[in-house]
């Protein structure tokens, strides 16, 4: 046979039973607002998705390359983040605006000015090299990899000189092909080059004839 279920003492039932009526209206307006509290948690939308960009810490102009303390990290709602927004780790000391910013606002992929020569190294520059021969150069495309080779080529009092060229710059990409040098009998050359190879085919190109030999 069960053993019956226990039971609270009578006296212990008919305290409770006193105080609920005593506070009857207290617990009904308890259970009352937690109720409600349920229903707004349950009917509250979850939080929009945030996503972090970089922004103008201060007003920026485009003279000066840009720095480590130009730009702060902010969240803003994903659905007011505009296209091409820059995430906060992205490299952007050295490089330069292209128009004047305001502070607080963000920064895109837009508001950068990209080096020419930036996809083959930051310490590269693009280099426009005068090229002799117009026929090897129309054998060249964007991406071509060249070697520049400078060779004396002589003035009206003397002659040219037969003798090996002298090479100024090896194994360096062609970074555009924009025709003419406006001599005429030269086609222009871009490539990336560093620093120092852009003053040594600048002082080549002022007394010799540069031609290119093409690696691929």
């Amino acid at each position: 046979m069960p053993s019956p279920r226990p039971t609270l003492p009578y006296r212990h039932r008919r305290a409770l039973t006193r105080f609920l009526d005593r506070h009857r209206r207290t617990a009904a307006a308890l259970l009352a607002a937690a109720a409600l509290a349920a229903a707004l948690l349950t009917l509250r939308p979850p939080p929009a998705p945030v996503t972090v960009v970089l922004t103008a810490a201060h007003d920026l102009d485009a003279s000066e390359p840009l720095t480590a303390h130009d730009l702060a990290p902010l969240s803003l709602p994903s659905s007011a983040v505009p296209h091409g927004a820059l995430p906060p780790d992205t490299a952007t000391a050295g490089r330069f605006l292209n128009a004047p910013v305001r502070r607080g606002e963000v920064i895109t992929d837009a508001r950068l000015s990209d080096p020419p020569a930036l996809a083959y190294g930051e310490d590269l520059v693009a280099v426009p090299v005068p090229v002799a021969d117009p026929g090897t150069v129309a054998l060249l495309s964007p991406g071509s990899r060249v070697d520049v080779l400078a060779a004396h080529g002589g003035d009206e009092f003397a002659p040219v000189r037969a003798g090996p060229a002298v090479e100024v710059v090896r194994d360096r990409p062609v970074l555009a092909l924009p025709g003419t040098s406006g001599s005429g009998d030269e086609a222009l050359v871009v490539i990336a080059a560093t620093p120092d190879e852009a003053r040594a085919l600048a002082g080549h190109a002022a007394f010799s004839r540069l031609s290119v030999a093409i690696r691929g």
